[in-house]
């Protein structure tokens, strides 16, 4: 059989539903923390002192989004993309030999690839995670079979060796502080310090130029000038910061993030976590665990952030190991269980439904976000890069919802896959493949 053969049909009933409706809930969950990246410069994102928002809405938005959000949708995201893997090579699997299933899986993964890199430099999104999902997916398939027990080792250790590894490369400022500040005490002459003493020193002091208020504020007007300018000075920036963030940027940080919770994502289908089948109570405890392990620790972080004003060094003297991945870890299962907790309740049917439509084309619709938010707020659109509060664009976020929710229900009410699908299933397959309802669909 060859891989361009049609393979045994897949009803619309035989998808898992529940993965769907996670999967189009972590899908609109996540715009909430990619819309402020659309529409602000990077360090008005990160760094209340720009904007002096310590007080009012403003604060109260960053508050919450950071508290309960941050990481976990992207978290819920990956991790269904490592069940999907083992859902689509199963199936795949049963109907041909495991060689061409393998065929397809990395065929799709390679045009995922080239998707990605549209996203970043057509679409000009320096957030996209197509890219990343399809360099990491590259190492999925040979896990598929293994225990989740293994899985959980792999992964605990993939994640102890990231949290040392990253704490001890955000300490470097600290680290360099230290070091120059010790030279300095010796006060020697200038053309007495050997040449690695002067660029320790030269290294501190740049550090703490750049780290002036007044020199973030020039940073911020740069990039608002270059964002509102035309789609070719807007391509000239993010060029440049993509291939940054698709190389350096991830590979020291993005590849591990995306892959542990690829991994436990697969060990959670295997168990019937993700799925929904566990029990209630089950569940319960699996929520509590989650948000008792993360929401303490997300709050010393916001805190401390808050305490010392945005501070890198002393941010860094206060919190010695960086606990990020460890609380996403935390907020992603805890919401994990409440999600499946709602699911098993079987009161909240109607906005799984809606949930689950969004899922079915999820693809598509990040597309669509990215689209739209770049419509909004880019140059080369309605402009509004830097115009609005922060608060504004959580008025914005239930706008991109809707349309995404009225464009699935739309387009699954006469067809079977969402668009953006239905290109990348004939990409992969290198043939035309059906879309409407009424024709024989392929296993994806």
């Amino acid at each position: 059989m060859t891989t361009s053969t049609l393979v045994q049909s897949v009803r619309s009933v035989e998808r898992i539903h529940v993965l769907d409706a996670v999967r189009g809930f972590a899908l609109l969950g996540i715009l909430l923390m990619n819309i402020p990246y659309f529409a602000l410069p990077e360090e008005t994102v990160s760094n209340l002192n720009i904007r002096n928002e310590y007080s009012g809405p403003n604060f109260y938005a960053w508050w919450i989004i950071t508290m309960f959000f941050e990481g976990s949708m992207r978290g819920l995201f990956s991790m269904m993309f490592g069940a999907g893997m083992v859902l689509l090579t199963t199936r795949l699997s049963k109907n041909m030999h495991i060689d061409s299933a393998a065929e397809i899986y990395y065929r799709r993964l390679i045009w995922m690839l080239l998707f990605g890199l549209i996203d970043a430099y057509i679409i000009l999104w320096p957030g996209d995670i197509l890219y990343s999902y399809a360099v990491c997916g590259l190492f999925l398939f040979p896990l598929r079979n293994i225990k989740p027990r293994h899985l959980f080792v792999i992964a605990g250790i993939l994640m102890l060796f990231f949290v040392a590894k990253i704490s001890y490369q955000r300490h470097e400022p600290l680290r360099n502080k230290i070091a120059a500040e010790a030279i300095l005490k010796k006060k020697l002459p200038p053309g007495k310090q050997t040449l690695a003493q002067k660029e320790i020193v030269d290294k501190w002091k740049g550090f703490q130029e750049r780290q002036k208020l007044e020199n973030k504020k020039k940073q911020v007007t740069a990039e608002i000038r270059k964002t509102k300018g035309t789609y070719a000075t807007l391509w000239s920036h993010y060029a440049d910061v993509n291939t940054y963030l698709e190389s350096s940027d991830f590979y020291q940080s993005g590849f591990l993030d995306c892959l542990i919770f690829m991994i436990i994502g697969i060990a959670f289908y295997q168990l019937k976590i993700i799925t929904g089948e566990r029990t209630q109570n089950f569940y319960l405890l699996f929520a509590l665990a989650g948000y008792a392990v993360a929401l303490p620790l997300i709050y010393f972080q916001i805190k401390t952030s808050v305490s010392v004003r945005f501070d890198v060094i002393k941010y860094l003297e206060r919190i010695p190991i960086q606990t990020y991945e460890i609380r996403r870890l935390g907020l992603t299962i805890g919401h994990l269980g409440m999600l499946m907790l709602l699911y098993k309740s079987g009161f909240f049917s109607w906005i799984f439904n809606i949930w689950a439509k969004v899922g079915q084309m999820a693809f598509s619709n990040y597309l669509l976000q990215n689209i739209t938010c770049g419509l909004i707020f880019y140059g080369f659109g309605f402009n509004y890069f830097n115009e609005l509060d922060r608060y504004q664009l959580y008025l914005i976020v239930p706008c991109v919802w809707t349309l995404n929710i009225v464009f699935s229900y739309i387009w699954l009410r006469f067809f079977s896959i969402g668009p953006f699908e239905w290109i990348w299933r004939s990409l992969t397959y290198w043939n035309v493949q059906p879309i409407r309802k009424k024709d024989k669909v392929l296993v994806h």
